[in-house]
């Protein structure tokens, strides 16, 4: 709810499309700035004591955030600073996430776990926007704030019915163990370059997120019920792919699985471009999560199968911060294109990283035009 209403905030406090891109961007800060020492962090602490910690924050910071906006006292800038806090907690506690499953799961189940998790996120990401949509367009967005901190109140709460059985490795020093971790992720060939394509990706995603709020918001008129519903769909989308990722990506193998989506991405960003009406955005939405589901498990299913438990919140924290490299800059510009009455640039833009990434996997990381690899453990 909050990744999709903040920035319409503001958009609404600035009035200009690069206000909207800055908050966007600036979620993606400590995914680049922190992310690696937060792998290394999760990774020396109990991950029940850390969950606990990370839910509790994430609750306060909304709280800080409801009792600004009841003073009238917020503003682009300390918005952007409570994006930025908020999502270096986030953050941390997906990391530890990622390490919980890897506890828990056996590792043959984990493609299969994976999946469900991302089913689960994708329910989360339909609800959201759509329930984030109509909480702004009857509540304001003091109203939608107030319901979010009371509903991290209650994650907190429960942040203390996880329990699961570890055993904490033996402490090393903090350097050397973040420099061990960047040597796991530099071993594992088919993860390096598998990051890289992301890198291209991630940035194309962003701007075609920012690209699609502004086409709906400026271009069609659309209110914010609206936009959420919109945004919505590409949850429903995750949500019925995510049923068929697991076993569809046994059956072609993890390269398919992860490189054919992208090409598709790539085409579902013209489209968006060439898009009339809100009904087709919301059809090109659909469509656009139920392919973004299968190449997203791509992408955490490997890391999950090919990483120790020991180095999974290192190298995840590493990898996460290398995947957001270029949304900030790539967001931004996509708010000023949109600013320039270039709209349209945005979505070429996104298909042109879209495609660059296809090209490296083809031709610099040599998998050709993919078909079934069987899954190897680095």
């Amino acid at each position: 709810m909050l990744a999709f209403a903040l920035p319409l905030l503001a958009l609404e406090i600035s009035g200009t499309g690069t206000g909207l891109a800055l908050i966007k961007g600036a979620g993606f800060i400590p995914n680049i700035l922190f992310a690696v020492f937060v792998g290394v962090i999760n990774d020396r602490m109990r991950k029940a004591t850390g969950f606990r910690i990370y839910s509790l924050l994430l609750a306060g910071s909304c709280a800080a955030l409801w009792a600004l906006m009841l003073a009238d006292l917020v503003s682009i800038a300390n918005l952007a600073l409570f994006v930025i806090f908020l999502n270096a907690v986030g953050y941390a506690i997906g990391n530890l996430q990622f390490t919980l499953l890897r506890l828990t799961v056996p590792q043959e189940q984990l493609s299969d776990a994976t999946a469900l998790g991302s089913a689960i996120n994708a329910v989360i990401t339909t609800i959201g926007p759509a329930v984030g949509g109509l909480a702004l367009f009857t509540l304001g967005g003091t109203g939608l704030v107030g319901c979010v901190t009371l509903l991290l109140a209650f994650s907190a709460v429960a942040a203390y019915t996880v329990q699961p059985e570890e055993t904490l490795a033996p402490k090393t020093p903090f350097w050397p163990s973040l420099r061990e971790g960047f040597a796991v992720f530099a071993k594992n060939r088919e993860l390096f370059m598998m990051t890289i394509a992301v890198v291209l990706t991630n940035a194309a995603a962003g701007a075609f997120f920012v690209g699609l709020l502004l086409k709906l918001k400026t271009q069609l008129g659309a209110n914010d019920f609206e936009t959420g519903l919109v945004v919505a769909a590409a949850g429903v989308g995750s949500v019925i792919a995510a049923t068929y990722a697991p076993r569809i990506r046994r059956h072609v193998g993890y390269r398919a699985a992860f490189f054919w989506p992208i090409w598709l991405l790539g085409l579902l960003s013209l489209a968006t471009a060439a898009a009339p009406t809100i009904l087709i955005l919301f059809v090109i939405s659909f469509l656009e999560g139920a392919v973004s589901i299968f190449y997203n498990i791509g992408i955490w299913s490997y890391r999950q199968e090919s990483t120790e438990a020991a180095h999974m919140g290192r190298v995840a924290g590493i990898t996460g911060a290398i995947f957001k490299l270029l949304m900030p800059p790539v967001i931004f510009l996509s708010g000023w294109l949109a600013d320039a009455d270039a709209i349209n640039s945005v979505f070429v833009m996104a298909t042109g990283l879209f495609v660059a990434a296809a090209l490296f996997l083809s031709f610099v990381a040599r998998w050709g035009w993919p078909r079934r690899v069987p899954m190897t453990a680095a």
